[in-house]
């Protein structure tokens, strides 16, 4: 039983469990939510696609086809992802969980608390935050419904959708269907999002704290080395006793860094992939998005609805890209505090680890997309670069 887990980050299992991607819910879950959710978000895919071949001389609704079928796309990718590496995700939770058991002493404690309140935190806000985008994108269209209510007509107002899409229906006869599953679609996408990443951001700032945890016993190791020299002969030689007592609290260190990196790189393994994808689309929906906003600029319920969009897609870049540079800078502060003792004074058993230390944390861990492009905010303003770039080349094609 995770017990440390379930306490810690009860939040995210949550999340988690009601789209059946707990690896540790009863198979018939595990197997029932994710391919209903899948099958769900697959379905609205043929509608997208006739609302590019009716309107294909339809520039505005061209735009309208392509940024609904990125979107679509982002959420089935971050489903399929949680679905394919369900096994690496037990892992990283069971190794979570073990880290509690073996990070023990009381800085150890403070620490992985400080952080796992930081990852609770982080989820309210991030859920709360999106689902309000989506409940604002969803409620926005029904105005002429409220209206019809408050400040009834002769005849209704026309009934609007939260997304364009070609039923071949008329939409005021089955508006009430058409909505429910419309709503349907985008409350189970942005389930889909919140999930995983809130999960991948507690993961990542987990990673965080064990590597701050080994950045500070090494810190301390290393005052205690000094103040041991200090307090010693002219010499500055340690007795036996002390000498052997700071190289067990190293080499103990340094099996935790182990730890810490082996977790890293079960991590990056679940995320590298589908990070790849993630940038490509969060490119696409900021140009086609941007677009897409050109052509109601005098219609202030719609730009406020593409705003949402463009802000939840923001959030997203920002959250996965200022993940993987906190991690990057927290495994590289191991570097700078072994560097930062008297190590060249030190016996040559202990410069032997502490080589062996620099030559590791000089490169510090990172997260990547396709083991190629770390996940980094230097690579959150060049997505928003090209998604710029892209959105004045669209906007040529549309003049």
């Amino acid at each position: 039983m995770l017990v440390h887990v379930l306490r810690e980050y009860n939040v995210n299992k949550i999340f988690l469990s009601h789209l059946g991607l707990w690896p540790f819910q009863s198979k018939l879950v595990r197997n029932f939510l994710p391919i209903f959710c899948l099958v769900l978000e697959i379905s609205y895919f043929p509608f997208e696609i006739l609302i590019l071949y009716d309107h294909q001389d339809d520039a505005q609704m061209v735009f309208e086809g392509f940024y609904q079928l990125v979107i679509s796309t982002a959420f089935l990718v971050r489903l399929w992802n949680e679905i394919w590496n369900r096994d690496k995700f037990q892992c990283l939770y069971e190794a979570m969980n073990d880290h509690w058991n073996i990070f023990t002493n009381d800085l150890e404690v403070r620490i992985l608390k400080e952080y796992s309140t930081i990852s609770r935190k982080f989820t309210i806000f991030y859920s709360i935050t999106m689902y309000l985008l989506s409940s604002m994108f969803i409620v926005i269209p029904l105005s002429s419904v409220f209206l019809d209510i408050v400040m009834p007509l002769n005849e209704s107002r026309p009934r609007i959708l939260a997304i364009d899409v070609e039923f071949r229906v008329d939409v005021n006869e089955y508006f009430m269907p058409l909505f429910c599953y419309t709503t349907a679609i985008i409350v189970v996408g942005m389930s889909i999002m919140v999930a995983a990443d809130t999960m991948h951001f507690t993961c990542t700032t987990h990673a965080c704290s064990l590597f701050s945890i080994i950045g500070k016993q090494i810190e301390n190791i290393a005052l205690e080395r000094d103040v041991e020299i200090c307090g010693g002969s002219a010499s500055k030689e340690l007795k036996l006793s002390d000498e052997q007592a700071i190289y067990q609290k190293y080499i103990i260190c340094l099996k935790k860094y182990q730890l810490a990196l082996k977790f890293v790189n079960i991590l990056n393994s679940t995320h590298q992939t589908v990070a790849v994808f993630f940038l490509l689309l969060i490119g696409a929906t900021l140009s086609l998005i941007g677009v897409r906003i050109v052509y109601v600029l005098n219609q202030m319920e719609e730009m406020i609805r593409f705003t949402f969009i463009i802000m939840g897609a923001l959030l997203q870049l920002m959250i996965m890209c200022y993940s993987g540079q906190k991690l990057m800078d927290e495994s590289q502060n191991i570097f700078y505090r072994a560097y930062a003792a008297k190590w060249y004074i030190y016996s040559p058993r202990l410069k032997s680890l502490l080589i062996t230390t620099f030559y590791r944390s000089y490169t510090p861990c990172c997260l990547t997309a396709g083991k190629l492009v770390p996940l980094s905010m230097t690579t959150y303003a060049a997505v928003i670069r090209a998604g710029m770039s892209y959105f004045t080349a669209f906007l040529s094609i549309k003049e």
